[in-house]
């Protein structure tokens, strides 16, 4: 177990505490629908029915995982009856109880949709290796205020999911990063 997901274990046990106000500013690459349980529910593919996010990569046909960080984004439509597509979700605000663990998985609940302009404690994104650079995951590559939801590496890329506070730091082999309200912006 490298040392990034003994941390990403350790720093995320099941919350059920208030809730707070993430935006998101994208996510990962791979979406699926899982339908209700029922299978003469008319509504199985729409109200009853949540949508999954995380990181992976597409190839040819295949969709591959291929975790460092195994955890998902979850978004019941039950919640959102106008959203079809993921597209729908990016640059809003949502409310969030936070990062739980469950199981070997993270999973971050993504509930009601706030205003555009609500206040946010947290922001969601992904970054990607061929935009911001490789995350050397055996260092101490991030401050506290990030938590890693998932992360994924494929053929020298990778895509990794944080939820962070604003004003966290990173480090990638392209340099040091901040986390802003719009999203990333490299540090001088």
């Amino acid at each position: 177990m490298t040392r990034w997901k003994a941390h990403a274990s350790k720093s995320c046990g099941r919350n059920s505490g208030p809730v707070m106000v993430i935006r998101c500013l994208s996510f990962g690459s791979l979406w699926w629908l899982r339908p209700g349980n029922r299978t003469e529910d008319p509504l199985r593919f729409s109200a009853h029915a949540a949508v999954f996010n995380t990181t992976g990569f597409i190839s040819g046909s295949r969709e591959r995982r291929l975790w460092l960080v195994a955890g998902v984004i979850r978004i019941n439509l039950g919640m959102h009856p106008a959203s079809h597509e993921g597209l729908n979700f990016e640059a809003g605000c949502f409310e969030s109880t936070g990062l739980e663990h469950r199981g070997e998985w993270n999973r971050l609940l993504l509930g009601r949709r706030l205003k555009q302009n609500t206040g946010s404690e947290k922001v969601l994104l992904c970054t990607r290796s061929g935009l911001l650079g490789r995350i050397n995951f055996d260092d101490e590559w991030h401050d506290r205020r990030i938590q890693v939801i998932a992360g994924s590496a494929f053929r020298g890329h990778q895509e990794t999911l944080i939820l962070a506070s604003l004003g966290a730091q990173f480090q990638t082999e392209k340099g040091s990063w901040e986390v802003t309200w719009n999203g990333i912006r490299q540090k001088k």
